[in-house]
């Protein structure tokens, strides 16, 4: 009985491992230098305004490291129109400045299990799957936790002040670029809805 139950656990074991060796072979590497093509990205941002609800202020995707688009705004109340604390406002609006911004490179290497996101500016991101780890990103500080859905990376941010952020990074071949689609939520202390920003991006090794 002794030897069939070791047997058994063995086997399992075995079928464990062979199940997680072909999920990882199935997940991209993101790893290389991208930049950011930005008619593609307009593109994407075009179909995605065009499939929602032209509702509150929209911040369309492009240019160099921030978010650009149209300004306005009913500035720092929630939805109910109550107004916040300033301090939480204003965090929340840098929440949303950063988790919207648009860097025109990405470069993305490898440490073991660690991917290494660096921005144009120099600004590092340390993206462990199944990790959940903390940065300060400009003047506040970032919960970052990561892992993989198939051959997806997501990437759930959330800021100090409440804005979270949810990335997922995808990979396509022939050509070689990363789409990266960023949904930005929890924006209500700046009077927003939530937001979806597409990001494409050139690249190789």
């Amino acid at each position: 009985m002794k030897v069939g139950l070791a047997v058994a656990l063995v086997t399992a074991v075995v079928a464990l491992t062979a199940r997680c060796a072909v999920s990882a072979q199935e997940r991209p590497d993101l790893t290389g230098s991208w930049t950011l093509n930005a008619d593609l990205t307009a593109r994407a941002r075009a179909q995605e305004s065009a499939s929602e609800p032209s509702v509150g202020r929209r911040l369309p995707i492009g240019g160099s490291g921030g978010p650009v688009g149209r300004g306005g705004g009913r500035g720092p109340t929630d939805v109910s129109g109550g107004r916040r604390n300033p301090e939480e406002a204003a965090k929340a609006r840098e929440g949303v400045r950063l988790a919207s911004l648009v860097p025109e490179k990405l470069t993305i290497g490898r440490d073991g299990a660690t991917l290494v996101v660096t921005d144009a500016s120099g600004v590092v991101t340390r993206l462990t799957p199944g990790k959940t780890e903390k940065s300060e990103l400009g003047a506040l500080t970032v919960e970052t936790k990561s892992r993989w859905d198939g051959a997806t990376l997501i990437v759930d941010r959330k800021f100090e002040g409440g804005v979270k952020a949810t990335d997922r990074y995808s990979l396509t071949s022939e050509p070689r670029r990363l789409a990266i689609v960023t949904k930005v939520e929890n924006t209500a202390a700046v009077g927003e809805r939530a937001r979806t920003l597409h990001r494409v991006y050139d690249g190789g090794k």
